[in-house]
C-alpha cells in the first residue's frame, strides 16, 4: 500500500481519513460496572496451552481477529494471560494461557455506560457518505490542542496512563460519540460510537459492509479481511447474519494502513448485544490500541 509522508489524520488527510473514523455501538438499557475485560487476538494465529508455558499442551490454536476473555487479573509467569473462549470445534468453553505480546484490550474503559436510546430504531437512515466531518488532530496532540479544535469535552476519564475525551458530534449524518485516546497526555487514537441501536440486526451487517466498501475504495484493499465463525454448524444453517452477529458465533474485521494511521473496522457481539467498531491509531505509538 503506498505511504503516505506525513502522520497528521486531519487537515490535509482530512479527506482520505475522513472514512476511517466510525463506530456503531449498540447495547440493550444498561448502566454497569463491565468486570469482563475481552481480548482480542493480533498474531496470524495464537496457541492458548494449557499451563503458562510454551512446553504446555496446547488446547487450541486461535485465528487473528478471535476474542477472548480475561479471567484474571493477575499474569502468571510476568507474561502469560489466563483466558477463556468459545472453541470453533466443539462449541464449548474453554480456558488456557496466552501469551500477552499477542493480544490487545478492546475495553475502552472498565466503566461502561449506555448511551443509546430507550427503543431500537426500526427504519434507521443510511450513512450519508458524502458529507464526512472529520475532527482536525494531529497524532501526538496534547490534551488542550485536542480542547482548542473540538472543545470541552462532555466527560473525561483518566485511568491510570491513558485518558478519555468524549464528545457529543455528528459523524456521517447520525448522532455519535467521538472518543480521543490519550496515552501519557499525547493523542494516540480516536474512536466513535453511534449512539443508535437497530431493531434489524442484519442492518449492522450491512453496514459494516457499505464502510468497509467504502474504505476499499478511498484506502485500497485492506491488509486484513477476517470473517470468524466460532460456530460451524450455526454457518452451515444458513441462518441470518445479524442473529449469528448477536448471539457471538460470528465475528467480522478489516484492517488499513496509510502513512503512520492504522485502521481497524470490526463487528462482533454476544447475547443481548453487538459492538460495531472502528478506530484509526497512531502506528508509532508504542501502544496505541490499548482500550
Amino acid at each position: 500500500m503506498r505511504s503516505q509522508k506525513t502522520h497528521r489524520p486531519g487537515r490535509a488527510a482530512a479527506a482520505l481519513l475522513a472514512g476511517l473514523v466510525l463506530a456503531a455501538l449498540a447495547l440493550p438499557s444498561l448502566v454497569r460496572a463491565e468486570i469482563i475485560v475481552k481480548l482480542e487476538i493480533t498474531a496470524e494465529r495464537a496457541p492458548i496451552h494449557l499451563e503458562p508455558s510454551d512446553r504446555s499442551p496446547v488446547v487450541e490454536v486461535l485465528p487473528r481477529g478471535a476474542v477472548v476473555r480475561q479471567s484474571s487479573a493477575v499474569k502468571f509467569r510476568t507474561n502469560w494471560i489466563y483466558v477463556q473462549f468459545v472453541s470453533s470445534r466443539s462449541g464449548r468453553m474453554l480456558a488456557g494461557y496466552v501469551v500477552d505480546g499477542v493480544v490487545r484490550k478492546l475495553n475502552s474503559t472498565l466503566k461502561v455506560v449506555d448511551l443509546t436510546p430507550a427503543a431500537a430504531v426500526s427504519a434507521p437512515k443510511e450513512f450519508d457518505l458524502a458529507t464526512p466531518r472529520m475532527p482536525a488532530v494531529t497524532w501526538g496532540m496534547s490534551r488542550d490542542g485536542v480542547m482548542r479544535a473540538e472543545g470541552r469535552p462532555h466527560a473525561v476519564e483518566d485511568a491510570g496512563a491513558f485518558a478519555f475525551l468524549r464528545y457529543n458530534r455528528d459523524v456521517f449524518g447520525k448522532r455519535c460519540l467521538l472518543v480521543f485516546v490519550m496515552a501519557n497526555e499525547r493523542l494516540v487514537s480516536v474512536r466513535v460510537n453511534l449512539l443508535e441501536r437497530y431493531a434489524d440486526k442484519d442492518r449492522y451487517v450491512a453496514d459494516y459492509n457499505q464502510i468497509r466498501d467504502y474504505l476499499n475504495h478511498r484506502v485500497g484493499e485492506p491488509r486484513f479481511d477476517n470473517v470468524i465463525w466460532k460456530d460451524r454448524a450455526y454457518a452451515e444453517r444458513g441462518e441470518a447474519l445479524g442473529e449469528a452477529v448477536t448471539s457471538g458465533c460470528l465475528s467480522l474485521s478489516s484492517e488499513w494502513v496509510t502513512g503512520d494511521t492504522g485502521l481497524r473496522l470490526s463487528l462482533t457481539g454476544e447475547p443481548g448485544g453487538i459492538l460495531f467498531a472502528a478506530e484509526f491509531n497512531d502506528i508509532k505509538a508504542k501502544n496505541p490500541a490499548s482500550f
